[in-house]
Formats: C-alpha cells, structure tokens, sequence
C-alpha cells in the first residue's frame, strides 16, 4: 500500500521539507533538534504535548513546536489523524538575525480561534506544501518554496514570535556535542554525571556545560533526564515490566522520580497511562500507521483547506 510520507530537497536554500498523514496512537515522546513541526488534526481528538503544556486538540486544530522542545502526543478518540509538516530552522535565517532562533507559541488553536483568518492560513498553505510534495513535477520545488515562505510570513505577522538563543553552527562544536552525546545514550542508565562527560571528551566542566546550553538549547541533566524519560516511556508502553524496575533500568533513581517527571509532562502518572493502553492503540518507537494517499478524510480536508475562500 502506498504512503502519504513525501520528501523534498531546496538545495539552493539547504531546506528539506518532510509531509506526512497519520493515525494518532500512543505516546513517543522526542524532539527535533533542528526542526519546526507543524501538526494539524484532520479527524478525532488528540492529547498533545509540546515542553511541560497539555493541550487538547479536535479536528482542524493546530500547534507548532519549535526545534528542541520535546513533545508526544496521544489519540483521545478512535481513528484521530493529523497531517504533520517538518521544515528546519534555517528556513527562518533572512528573518533572524544570525545566532537566534523563534518560537511561536501562540500558533495553537482551539475552539475559539481555529477558524480565526490566520490559523485558516497555516492551513491552507500547508496544505498547498503537501501538494506540491505529493505531485511533483517542475515547479513543485518553486510552488513549496513559495507556500513556505508565506507560510513563515503568516507566523511572522500573526503569532507573536519570541527571539531565544540559537545553537551555534560551527563544525568543531558540533562534532564535539555528537560525540557527547553518542556517549549519553551509550550510558544514560549509568550513574551519569557532567564530570563524568567532561573527562570522557577531555574538556574542562564548565565548558561541556556551556557547549551543552548552546548547542542543544537545554542542559545537560534536563538532557539527559529526557534521554531517561524516552527509553522508560518505551518499556512502560512496549513491557509489562514492573514500574519500579523500568524507573531503575533506565537510570532514574527511583519510582517517585520518574513519576514526578511523568506526571509533569503528561498530568497523569506511569500507572495510570499503562491502564489507559490499548493493544489496538499500541505502535513502536519510531513506527508510524501513513494513511493510504486516497484516504477519504485526507482528501476531503486537503479540498477544504485549498479553497480559494479559506475563512469560514
């Protein structure tokens, strides 16, 4: 069966852009350390996560995250599907200044302001985006480059960009923090400490410390605590494993603290997210359920979305 998974490279613009439609499941928490996503809710009720906020999102609803703000999210109502856009930061670079980087939290709907003129916008650009990646052809990459740009214009102009400091891009660091963290995920259920960071890379402390704030955008515990988080997420939705014993596998020092993490990322405890498992709801770390490209809901909200007549 084919997928609605669709890729495309700017090369003159160093932007890759990835579309795709799916079945919401249960939680996979991650982030992407250089990428905005953008997700729209075509049908159902879906718990999203984005940093310590928990919104609920219905059909046509949308939320942007920015790049290393972790996320997950859950289905509330059977069949739920979103269409997901991922375009990278430096798609933003002619509109910040070098070193910085935005994140618009206001671009989140809800049952006040998902038909708001702006929101209607997101929508239908990123709707004419996944048109442009699905069909192809010789003016795809201009039509998707186009609708990009406005795209960021509608964010620019209507939600309130905030300026935080962005990673620097020089090739030593970066390959310095992949090193790092190579050896988190090698170790994250060891007792793990920045010294112990600091002697493996051969660098002073205060200097991983510092090279972790700046290029990853987070500490280093707060890194490594989400590292942690990830793998025990995992075990609770793919074992039967004693709580305590998937709190200790993976490096958290006991069940209380896995469980405060928990409880502020999803408002709910290991417990009580394991109950509310089902085994039809259940995918793997890193596996997504694509619609098929013919998907009856899919189509009719791309026809909405691309009206001419975008408000409602």
């Amino acid at each position: 069966m084919e997928e609605t998974y669709y890729e495309m490279d700017l090369p003159r613009e160093n932007i890759h852009l990835r579309c795709f439609a799916h079945s919401i499941m249960n939680y996979r928490y991650h982030w992407h350390p250089d990428e905005y996503e953008l997700s729209i809710v075509l049908k159902g009720n879906q718990e999203y996560c984005r940093g310590t906020e928990t919104h609920s999102l219905f059909e046509d609803d949308l939320i942007l995250t920015a790049p290393g703000n972790g996320h997950a999210s859950m289905r509330q109502q059977p069949d739920t599907r979103a269409l997901v856009l991922h375009f990278p930061s430096n798609a933003l670079k002619l509109l910040v200044k070098k070193g910085y980087i935005y994140q618009f939290p206001s671009c989140l709907s809800n049952e006040n302001n998902r038909y708001e003129e702006r929101f209607c916008r997101i929508r239908f650009y990123a709707s004419q985006i996944w048109q442009s990646l699905e069909c192809g052809g010789t003016y795809a990459q201009l039509s998707a480059k186009a609708n990009l740009e406005l795209l960021l214009i509608t964010l620019f102009t209507e939600f309130d960009p905030q300026q935080i400091n962005l990673i620097s891009e020089e090739d030593k660091r970066r390959a310095t923090i992949h090193l790092l963290l190579s050896y988190v995920e090698e170790h994250y259920a060891e007792k793990l400490s920045l010294e112990d960071l600091a002697d493996y890379a051969q660098y002073n402390r205060t200097y991983v410390s510092t090279l972790f704030k700046q290029m990853v955008g987070i500490n280093f515990h707060e890194y490594l605590t989400r590292v942690r988080f990830q793998h025990a997420l995992n075990d609770l939705t793919y074992t039967r494993d004693n709580l305590t014993d998937i709190a200790l596998k993976n490096g958290f020092p006991d069940l209380k603290t896995l469980t405060a993490r928990f409880r502020s990322t999803f408002q709910r405890t290991p417990a009580q997210y394991r109950a509310a498992l089902k085994p039809d709801e259940v995918l793997y770390d890193k596996v997504r359920q694509f619609l098929d490209p013919q998907d009856m809901v899919l189509r009719k909200k791309l026809g909405e979305y691309a009206k001419t007549g975008i408000i409602k």
